[in-house]
């Protein structure tokens, strides 16, 4: 079983994912524990760039989109379908949607909440003003945009790329988190 979750900055997608793992007693893999299970692999300096996420501006998009067709996609690529292939797992982020796409046990979750309800929960959280955290979340969906159109040609938050969408501001984390195991074991029954 492997689920993935895109996800809106301050739609707590990635609470969700980590008490879904919990839940499901399997490995939750994110940006930052991906991150650490290349290092462990000695595949961290071949994986830098998926991990850092350097910003995207136009031309080191072009610049980026002609050296993506010569294959730099394909060692990140690897290592995310090689830890799907392991163990059972949710992975948040990482454009898990689109590189697992073709997995047979994958199913894509893509969680988020109108934009005033992820400022006031941000600005509420992190414990600043609503001005720079409708900043931080409007530059922080920019960025998964980018990280996700250019790894994943597609568009990071449509629905034509999850299995599921949720909005997690009409629903607790503990229902969202069970929507999504009925969700899972529904979707398993429906093949059998």
């Amino acid at each position: 079983m492997i689920i993935t979750i895109g996800r809106e900055f301050g739609s707590y997608g990635h609470v969700i994912g980590r008490q879904l793992a919990k839940k499901l007693n399997i490995r939750y893999y994110d940006k930052d524990s991906m991150a650490e299970e290349a290092r462990r692999m000695n595949k961290y300096d071949e994986l830098r760039d998926f991990y850092e996420e350097q910003p995207i501006n136009s031309l080191l998009y072009v610049i980026a989109t002609d050296s993506r067709s010569q294959g730099q996609r394909k060692v990140p690529f690897e290592f995310i379908k090689n830890l799907a292939e392991r163990e059972d797992c949710v992975i948040v982020g990482r454009c898990g949607n689109y590189i697992l796409k073709d997995h047979p046990d994958m199913t894509s979750v893509f969680i988020h909440a109108p934009k005033e309800y992820r400022i006031d929960k941000t600005a509420a959280d992190r414990k600043i003003s609503t001005d720079k955290a409708r900043r931080l979340v409007e530059k922080e969906d920019k960025a998964r945009a980018g990280f996700h159109s250019y790894y994943a040609d597609e568009k990071w938050n449509e629905c034509d790329g999850y299995h599921l969408t949720i909005d997690s501001s009409v629903i607790s984390l503990d229902d969202a988190v069970d929507l999504i195991i009925d969700f899972v074991s529904k979707r398993q029954n429906s093949k059998n």
